[in-house]
């Protein structure tokens, strides 16, 4: 659970891994798969749900060039909308109570959902941001909260996500952030963990320039009561965490096996 006096001092907060290795490995597996097939071109409601290395701007990769025809899905959004196996890991009980006290009501509802993956060598970099408010899915106040499930873990070469703690109480911005910050702390992590985000700190991340992989799986949650403002949605959008598990239950999933790593949890 959250360490809510590192959360409230900090602007968010890494928790230990909850997912093992059988888990991850399917997490990662659907991923690769979400990619192949964003990438084969042969479904254009799946590419058009992607943002692609191939029109990202050079500088947020350091200047380096992509060779020709190569290219990575930088985010792909909706995914269980393409793969809705992947909501069992969304409405683990484990994930929601995190969200549940980090937001202080257990009538919480998903926002909406994306893979985002910073390839390795050619992975963007991400510049300085508050989540609230945005233009994208954005409720009238700051009542929400992002979640990353961190399939590789987070490594400092390999563009993990940096933050400008207490930033979301003093609301200073992003352009006056200066590299020797003494408040900058990297989120580097354990594959399996989640970092929960404060809507108001400051974050961002520098390319992948490293060989490793570093793929998120990345969730915004709201209150039931804090309804969107903004238009857009998605298939997730505004369902409950009872009614996500309905969804799971509907669905044919492969068996869960169980891994040594949730025998010791």
């Amino acid at each position: 659970m959250i360490d809510f006096g590192i959360y409230e001092r900090d602007g968010f907060a890494v928790l230990e891994p909850i997912f093992g290795d059988d888990d991850l490995t399917a997490m990662r597996a659907a991923v690769d798969a979400l990619h192949r097939r964003a990438l084969g071109g042969k479904e254009p409601e799946l590419s058009a749900a992607c943002v692609f290395e191939k029109v990202q701007p050079v500088r947020k990769r350091d200047g380096r060039e992509l060779t020709d025809g190569q290219d990575a899905v930088f985010i792909l959004g909706d995914p269980t909308r393409f793969d809705p196996a992947l909501l069992r890991f969304f409405v683990d009980t484990r994930l929601t109570g995190i969200v549940e006290q980090a937001l202080g009501t257990a009538d919480i509802v998903l926002h909406f959902a994306n893979i985002t993956t910073k390839a390795p060598e050619i992975g963007s970099g991400i510049s300085w941001h508050r989540d609230f408010p945005n233009k994208y899915m954005c409720p009238a106040e700051p009542k929400m909260l992002r979640t990353m499930i961190c399939l590789d873990g987070m490594r400092a070469g390999s563009g993990a996500t940096a933050f400008l703690t207490g930033s979301h109480i003093d609301g200073v911005s992003g352009n006056d952030i200066e590299e020797n910050d003494s408040r900058l702390v990297t989120a580097e992590c354990a594959p399996g963990a989640i970092v929960a985000i404060h809507p108001l700190v400051l974050h961002g991340g520098a390319p992948n320039a490293s060989t490793l992989q570093r793929r998120n799986l990345v969730l915004q949650w709201g209150i039931a009561d804090y309804p969107l403002v903004t238009e857009a949605r998605e298939s997730v959008t505004g369902l409950r965490a009872a009614e996500l598990m309905a969804s799971v239950s509907a669905i044919e999933l492969p068996e869960r096996q169980t891994s040594p790593a949730d025998e010791a949890r």
